[in-house]
């Protein structure tokens, strides 16, 4: 006796093929993901070079233009956003730097 397969069956062993075609899609890409992730390097070998007073004042100076332009500028205040040396002087910008240094 033969069985009768009808569409409904055919669609869901179409679906199951699908389903399963993408499970292992995903399966491969996350694998390939945790083993770039947990691949063991040498370690990289890192700069011997120590920074300057000079040259951290003048990187600290980035980093804190780069806080000052993300900084929202209260709704309240209608005058223009001022300057970041205009609120932060390099004097303190120095004794930023100093500090860590010292610490």
């Amino acid at each position: 006796m033969r069985k009768k397969y009808s569409t409904q069956t055919a669609f869901l062993n179409l679906r199951a093929v699908i389903a399963l075609l993408v499970c292992a899609a995903a399966c491969s890409t996350v694998a390939g993901t945790l083993l770039a992730f947990f691949r063991s390097e040498a370690p990289s070998k890192a700069s011997e070079r120590t920074l300057t007073f000079a040259e951290r004042v003048e990187y600290q100076r980035a980093i804190e233009e780069v806080y000052w332009n993300h900084r929202i500028w209260p709704a309240q205040r209608t005058d223009p956003k001022l300057p970041l040396d205009a609120v932060m002087p390099e004097t303190q910008r120095e004794n930023i730097d100093a500090e860590y240094v010292r610490r």
